[in-house]
């Protein structure tokens, strides 16, 4: 299984744990991957992972050029960093990479493993 592949089970998986409901489209036509229903409102999640780690500056990115039309939400996976970014695509529509490095604080530490965006908000 490759690492998007995986990142996908693991995300449904732990949505599942938290009594989410997961759908995942028939067409690989979408732009996102699940879908997730949380009391019957339904969010279109891009899931991302990497296992990269530049050794000049110890950062990971991952591409995120979608639009709030494509994309409610992305799961991004770190696996270097063993952790996830749950975030609204508002946050990071107008960037082409998402990127943290490691040990470092970043202004998107407010979503890392934040599981509980969908039910909560912001």
């Amino acid at each position: 299984m490759n690492l998007g592949e995986y990142s996908e089970s693991l995300f449904a998986t732990i949505c599942i744990e938290r009594g989410y409901i997961i759908s995942k489209p028939f067409s690989h036509e979408t732009r996102y991957d699940l879908i997730v229903d949380v009391n019957n409102a339904l969010h279109r999640v891009q899931v991302k992972s990497t296992d990269h780690l530049r050794k000049n500056d110890n950062q990971s990115h991952v591409g995120v050029d979608y639009t709030k039309e494509e994309v409610d939400w992305f799961a991004i996976y770190m696996k270097t960093f063993d952790c996830w970014y749950v975030l609204p695509t508002e946050v990071i529509e107008n960037i082409s990479q998402f990127s943290v490095k490691k040990s470092k604080k970043s202004k998107y530490d407010i979503f890392k493993n934040n599981f509980g965006f969908l039910r909560y908000g912001l």
